[in-house]
């Protein structure tokens, strides 16, 4: 089968893009103050909006990053296993289906929670879907994959797979 990728949600680039051009404005107001004081017999003031300034540019440059992944394909799904992009690093995370002992829903949120076997011991990844575009079609494919490669779906619960003989349902929450 051929990669499949899905993008972000258009809403992630417009809402970053809304935030940063406010974001100018706020490092154009912080700047002005800092001149203005900074000429004045309140230097420390001016230190302090110096400051301020410095943080807002940082600020901007990360949503700027941001603005940038989201780009990017939020997820890409393969037969070998699926690449997300987290929003906030440069480079997205890989999860070879191989390695995978439970997915499930995490409570409480939009994500999935997967358990991937590394060095004998189960660590956890979590995979935002509410930055997923088409996400009940990345459901399918990725339920499709999943079972294709041999795990199976929890019983009465949505969007649950498991490696058959694993045995930590409890923590994913299943049986108790």
């Amino acid at each position: 089968m051929a990669a499949e990728s899905f993008p972000f949600r258009p809403w992630v680039r417009s809402t970053t893009r809304r935030a940063m051009l406010w974001g100018v404005g706020v490092v154009v107001l912080l700047g002005g103050v800092a001149w203005v004081v900074q000429a004045d017999e309140r230097a420390a003031w001016g230190r302090g909006f110096g400051v301020l300034l410095a943080y807002s540019l940082l600020f901007w440059a990360s949503l700027a990053k941001i603005w940038w992944t989201a780009g990017k394909p939020a997820v890409v799904i393969d037969e070998e296993g699926l690449s997300y992009q987290p929003l906030h690093t440069f480079r997205p995370k890989r999860i070879p289906f191989a390695g995978v002992l439970a997915i499930g829903p995490r409570v409480g949120t939009e994500s999935l929670r997967f358990i991937l076997e590394q060095e004998g011991v189960g660590r956890e990844f979590f995979l935002n879907l509410a930055v997923v575009k088409s996400q009940h079609e990345f459901l399918e494919r990725l339920g499709a994959e999943l079972e294709r490669v041999g795990l199976e779906k929890v019983p009465g619960r949505e969007r649950s797979w498991r490696r058959p003989g694993w045995t930590g349902d409890a923590v994913m929450g299943v049986g108790g």
